[in-house]
């Protein structure tokens, strides 16, 4: 029969979507993890910062560099910008967790 496969097949698909759930699992532990300590940390992450803002003031090597980065590092969104980022997230996160599923 066509499109069937053996029989043989089933238990090792199986066993593939069972580690791909545990992996999912696990990275989302991670990712919850990693997500609260940088909240913990987020006050010491805008003092620092704050500094390297002045230290750019001083030395327009380092500030073309910074400003080259600083957006990444603390990025000052509206409301609607997190919102949108945050349904664009979870919108990604669902077509992954679809396609590792299959």
């Amino acid at each position: 029969m066509v499109g069937i496969g053996l029989v043989n097949d089933v238990p090792r698909t199986r066993a593939c979507h069972v580690a791909a759930r545990e992996e999912i699992a696990q990275l989302r532990e991670a990712l919850l993890v990693a997500n609260t300590i940088m909240a913990e940390n987020m006050t010491h992450m805008m003092a620092m910062a704050s500094m390297f803002d002045l230290m750019a003031d001083a030395n327009p090597k380092f500030a073309e560099m910074w400003w080259a980065v600083r957006p990444n590092i603390n990025p000052n969104r509206t409301p609607e910008e997190q919102a949108e980022l945050e349904r664009h997230t979870e919108r990604r996160s669902s077509e992954l967790r679809d396609d590792l599923d299959l």
